[in-house]
C-alpha cells in the first residue's frame, strides 16, 4: 500500500512535468486501495478445464461492501492456446489474457496468486513452476498423487517463502464451519463415530477417462476419497488414526473403482467410509456423538444444510446467487477457499490454519496406505 502511494506520487509528478494528464494503472490501483483498504487478489489460472471455470465464476461473486471486486483474473493459461481463448470468451475475460503456455503466465509480474486446475498428475510440476516464480498457489485436490510428491511441493513453498494450500473447498463452506462450531460447543458431546459415502456409477459405454486410466492416476480414492476422509478429520479435529484398514476392487486398468475403509482413532473413535465410481451411493455423512448427531445430506461434500438430532433441527446455509452456468453442483462455494487465500496472503501467512500443510500430509499418508492395501500402485510411488 505504501509502495503504491510512493509510486503513484512519482508517476503523478512525472505526468505533470511531461504534460500527460492521464492517470497511470498504478494510480488507479492505488485509488482502489485507498478507497477500499486493499486491492483485489490478482489471479493467474493454470488449466482451462471445467473446475477452473467454476472457480473463476465463483470469484466474481466476491465483492467489497462498496461493490468492488476483491478478486481479479489477470490471465488464463492452457497448453492449447485456443482452449484458453475459448475459456476467456465464455468468462468474458479479454482475449489478450489467454495464454498458450504456463511459463508465460507465471512470468507476469502482476499475477499474485495462481490457481492450479490441471489433472493431479501435473500438480507438482505446475505448482513448483508458479512457486519458483514467487507466486502464491492454491492447488486443486488431490494436491499430488502421493506423499513423496507432496513433501517436494511443500519444500518448494518453503524455499521460495510463498503461500501454498490444497483446495479442499469443503473445509471453508459455511456448513462445515458450522459443524466445527457445533462440535466445539459440546452440543453432540464427544464425536465417536463417522459414516460417509461418496459414489456414482459411470456409464458403461462412456467411462470417464481420468477415473479409469492409471497414467492419469485415476480411481475413486484419489478423486473422491479426500471428501469422506475430510468428514472424519472435521469430527475428530484432524487427529491421526491409529489404524487404517481397507478392502476394495480394481478396474482392469489397475486403478480402484470401489474401496471401503475404516479409520480407527484413540478413545474408541472410528470412521467407516466408502467411495466408488462403479455404483451409486447415498452420498451422505453422519457424525455421531455421545449426546447427539449431525447429518450432512447429499451432496455432503458441498452441503447447504446441516441436520441436528436435537431441537436445533435443520440449519441452512444458502450459497450466493451467481451468473453461472456451473459445471459442478454448488460450485459457488469455491468462493470461500478463495477468500481464505486472500486472508492469508494479506496477512503474510504461508499456509492456512484451516487447511495446513500438515493436514494435506495427513490426508496423503492415509491415501498412500489405502492404495497400497488394495493393490493400486503408481509409477510415481517408486520414482
Amino acid at each position: 500500500y505504501v509502495d503504491l502511494r510512493i509510486i503513484c506520487i512519482v508517476h503523478s509528478v512525472n505526468r505533470i512535468l511531461t504534460g500527460t494528464g492521464a492517470p497511470s494503472a498504478c494510480c488507479i490501483l492505488y485509488h482502489r486501495c485507498w478507497r477500499h483498504g486493499t486491492p483485489p487478489v490478482r489471479w493467474g489460472i493454470i488449466g482451462a478445464g471445467r473446475i477452473s471455470e467454476d472457480f473463476v465464476t465463483a470469484l466474481r461473486t466476491i465483492r467489497s461492501d462498496s461493490d468492488e471486486p476483491l478478486h481479479e483474473v489477470i490471465a488464463v493459461a492452457s497448453s492449447d492456446l485456443q482452449r484458453s481463448r475459448d475459456f476467456c470468451k465464455r468468462q468474458k475475460i479479454a482475449e489478450e489474457n489467454a495464454l498458450g503456455s504456463y511459463e508465460q503466465l507465471v512470468a507476469l509480474e502482476q499475477v499474485q496468486a495462481v490457481y492450479i486446475g490441471t489433472i493431479h498428475t501435473m500438480h507438482l510440476d505446475h505448482s513448483k513452476l508458479a512457486m519458483n516464480a514467487g507466486k502464491a498457489v492454491l492447488c486443486e485436490k488431490p494436491v499430488t498423487v502421493n506423499s513423496r510428491e507432496l513433501d517436494e511441493m511443500i519444500a518448494c513453498a518453503k524455499k521460495n517463502d510463498v503461500f501454498l494450500m490444497e483446495a479442499v473447498w469443503s473445509r471453508f463452506l459455511p456448513s462445515y464451519c458450522h459443524v466445527r462450531d457445533v462440535i466445539r460447543s459440546g452440543e453432540i458431546g464427544e464425536p465417536l463415530c463417522v459414516q460417509a459415502s461418496f459414489g456414482f456409477r459411470m456409464p458403461d459405454d462412456a467411462p470417464i477417462e481420468r477415473l479409469v486410466r492409471k497414467e492419469l492416476a485415476g480411481g475413486a480414492l484419489l478423486d473422491l476419497g479426500i471428501y469422506v476422509m475430510n468428514v472424519a478429520m472435521t469430527a475428530f479435529d484432524n487427529a491421526k488414526p491409529e489404524k487404517v484398514t481397507a478392502a476394495g476392487h480394481l478396474f482392469d486398468t489397475g486403478v480402484d473403482h470401489t474401496v471401503g475403509f475404516t479409520l480407527s482413532f484413540s478413545g474408541g473413535r472410528v470412521a467407516n467410509l466408502l467411495v466408488s465410481c462403479n455404483v451409486d451411493l447415498p452420498c451422505e455423512a453422519f457424525i455421531m456423538g455421545s449426546k447427539g448427531q449431525l447429518k450432512l445430506p447429499k451432496p455432503f461434500w458441498c452441503a447447504t444444510e446441516v441436520h441436528h438430532s436435537g431441537p436445533t433441527g435443520v440449519k441452512t446455509f444458502p450459497l450466493p446467487e451467481a451468473d453461472g452456468p456451473w459445471n459442478f453442483i454448488n460450485s459457488c462455494g469455491l468462493r470461500y477457499e478463495a477468500e481464505e487465500v486472500r486472508r492469508c496472503v494479506e496477512a503474510g501467512r504461508k499456509e492456512s490454519d484451516i487447511m495446513s500443510h500438515a493436514h494435506s500430509r495427513l490426508f496423503m499418508e492415509i491415501m498412500d496406505s489405502l492404495r497400497s492395501q488394495v493393490g493400486y500402485t503408481l509409477p510415481q510411488d517408486s520414482s
